[in-house]
């Protein structure tokens, strides 16, 4: 009689939930204290100058940095630059706590730690962004971004409210205290997961020892890439992330990661797309309050109501975006999301030129921005992950973190200031055409063709060799075994459900 083999879950799943569990704790700590430390400020100096300077710290830093990370993302362990940064954001914000227990807090101190802060927060987006694909099978990528994104806006949904709460019923140490615990449990978890390294491919943990499988288990990570680029004068990945070339600075070869994108023609023209996109949207971010008070009133709660709803239409869309687990195509997805935040932009305008906008209308409105962010930065992020050679994933996340954190107050420069002189509604409608233009010229500088021209023929619709992952992990010499740590990651939730899609080459 024949017998069947029945085969677990790949462990992937696992490493992935306690990845994803890890950064959700590390983010809340962190949410928690940025609101604490404006909230802070607010209160101790009541001045629009002190509001400029905490602003210019926390936002300054990360740009300067960026650079260098994404070089640092591909030459260095990606799991222990996240570790570390995370340490020295909990060290600083530990130092806070301190001064506060002895009554000694100053200002001053709240915005070098900011300044520290953003450090640390631009050497981990990078990081992060390029960990995923390491550790997530390219068919679930959409899905493990989309859950990644819903953390993220469900944490600006919620920091607010807990951090209010936190404030208002203990001393303000006791927030600090909160971010320094999520930060430990984050790097806990960081520490002791397994996960292939990136150069070489073997499955370890921070310590660089192999997690022995059970019968029947099988990790289930992407298949190994190594890289080679075919431009002349580009470094292979050995290379870039071994440091051979130690004397050569951050920054030549950050130019080498933009020379990258710009050797590419869709890849350079759907980057510049993106950063287009992104400074045309920065009116309605930084434009809302003002709209609010002179369209509805002066009453806080339009603006409260209106932030939840966007907050909440950004958590409901990153929650589709994760059930739904997968795109057709993901240029598909950005066009058509960035014609739907266009369309909702000229909505709004439309209206307001009316003078027929109700509130409840503009909250409704908000709500559908909301909820289309996500489909795009996720479609956007994958786009990215999967059409960019491995090797560059650092330095062109980085790129993509520098262009996302200065659009909004470069566009806030270019824009905010024609408010006191032109309606808002006019720079709404001009930012919504441009938003509309960019989506169809992009039809033509980035071919839809793109996708799978792109991508390593190795890696399109690929699966996991499942013989080759377990004999790679089973095969260890038994003298070893003393440098080997047990793993049983079935005691840890499995988040990752099986979707229900298509399996079709040009998914995405």
């Amino acid at each position: 009689m024949a017998t069947t083999e029945v085969k677990n879950r790949p462990l992937s799943r696992r490493v992935i939930t306690a990845f994803l569990s890890g950064q959700a704790v590390s983010l809340l700590g962190s949410s928690l204290v940025q609101f604490a430390i404006i909230w802070y400020v607010t209160l101790q100096t009541n001045s629009a100058t002190s509001m400029t300077i905490i602003t210019v710290t926390s936002l300054i830093p990360q740009l300067i940095v960026a650079p260098f990370a994404g070089v640092w993302a591909d030459r260095y362990d990606r799991r222990w630059l996240i570790m570390l940064s995370d340490f020295g954001i909990a060290l600083a914000t530990a130092w806070l706590m301190v001064m506060s227990l002895l009554n000694g807090l100053q200002t001053w101190m709240i915005y070098l730690v900011s300044a520290i802060r953003s450090l640390g927060g631009g050497i981990q987006s990078p990081a992060n962004q390029a960990l995923i694909p390491q550790i997530t099978p390219e068919d679930k990528l959409v899905r493990i971004n989309g859950i990644y994104s819903t953390i993220s806006n469900m944490l600006m949904l919620l920091s607010p409210i807990f951090g209010g709460v936190l404030i208002s019923l203990t001393p303000i140490w006791s927030v600090f205290l909160v971010d320094v615990v999520t930060a430990i449990i984050g790097i806990s978890i960081m520490f002791f997961i397994p996960i292939p390294h990136q150069v070489t491919g073997k499955i370890v943990n921070a310590l660089g020892k192999t997690p022995r499988l059970k019968e029947g288990d099988y990790w289930g990570f992407p298949e190994h890439r190594h890289d080679t680029v075919s431009q002349e004068g580009t470094p292979l990945q050995e290379d870039v992330i071994t440091g051979r070339k130690a004397l050569e600075s951050g920054l030549s070869k950050f130019r080498e990661g933009f020379s990258y994108v710009n050797k590419i023609t869709p890849l350079r023209n759907l980057m510049l797309t993106y950063a287009g996109f992104m400074l045309m949207l920065s009116p309605v971010i930084t434009l809302i309050p003002l709209f609010i008070r002179r369209h509805f009133g002066t009453e806080v709660w339009y603006i409260t109501a209106t932030e939840t709803a966007l907050f909440a239409g950004m958590a409901i869309g990153g929650l589709l975006v994760s059930f739904k687990g997968y795109f057709n195509s993901c240029l598909r997805t950005v066009r058509t999301s960035g014609l739907l935040v266009a369309s909702v932009m000229l909505t709004v305008s439309v209206l307001a030129l009316l003078d027929s906008i109700l509130f409840s209308v503009f909250a409704v409105l908000a709500l559908l921005l909301g909820m289309i962010v996500p489909f795009y930065s996720t479609a956007v992020t994958t786009l990215f992950q999967k059409e960019v050679e491995s090797e560059y994933h650092g330095r062109v996340f980085a790129l993509l973190y520098m262009i996302g954190s200065a659009a909004i107050p470069l566009g806030s420069i270019l824009l905010g200031p024609l408010a006191d002189f032109i309606s808002i509604e006019y720079i709404f409608l001009a930012a919504a055409t441009i938003q509309i233009v960019l989506m169809l010229t992009s039809l033509r500088t980035v071919p839809s063709t793109f996708e799978d021209e792109t991508t390593p023929t190795h890696t399109r619709g690929s699966h996991i060799n499942d013989r080759l992952t377990t004999e790679e992990s089973i095969e260890h010499d038994p003298k070893e075994g003393d440098e080997a740590t047990e793993y049983d990651p079935r005691n840890s939730s499995d988040v990752l459900t099986e979707p229900s899609y298509q399996d079709s080459e040009n998914s995405c």
